[in-house]
């Protein structure tokens, strides 16, 4: 066999793991999509002890989010504060049939600091519209560091981040 023979069959072999590899990897972030992202009014998605006032929370989470607070404001599918009743701040995703993206972010007091708390309350099946959602996770977990650097701010399915 002729040296120029192996060289070719090598690079066939590592195009074929390549292509195993790549349909392995989209087949895996498929399926952490479909176990990750789920309405569940009773297990938040982000949920962290900060040091700062419930009030101080909410402000500065409406603040860092930068999302629109007014639903004539956006397009269908956009999120955007559809306001607040006591110490919740609820969000939604614009739908013209009421089956849209419904969240809130609970926060209470404790003894020691004040607990925030992101739930995904109704989850429409626009994928589009999940990777805002997963988008919005990572930013509300930043926004509560950012009040916050000390805070302790928990995801389901990742490690705690202190």
């Amino acid at each position: 066999m002729s040296a120029e023979m192996v060289v070719l069959l090598v690079l066939a072999a590592v195009a074929v793991a390549g292509g195993v590899f790549g349909v392995a990897a989209v087949l895996r972030r498929g399926a952490e999509r479909t176990t990750r992202l789920e309405a569940d009014p009773t297990t938040p998605r982000v949920a962290a002890e900060v040091h700062a006032g419930e009030e101080q929370v909410l402000i500065h989470l409406a603040r860092a989010l930068a999302l629109p607070s007014d639903r004539d404001d956006v397009v269908y599918g956009q999120i955007y504060i559809a306001g607040s009743a006591g110490m919740t701040l609820k969000l939604a995703s614009r739908s013209e049939i009421g089956r849209g993206f419904d969240a809130e972010v609970r926060v209470q007091r404790t003894r020691r600091a004040s607990l925030a708390e992101y739930y995904v309350l109704r989850l429409p099946g626009d994928e589009s519209l999940h990777d805002g959602i997963v988008d919005l996770d990572g930013r509300i977990a930043d926004a509560l560091h950012g009040l916050d650097p000390e805070a302790h701010v928990r995801r389901p399915g990742r490690a705690a981040v202190v």
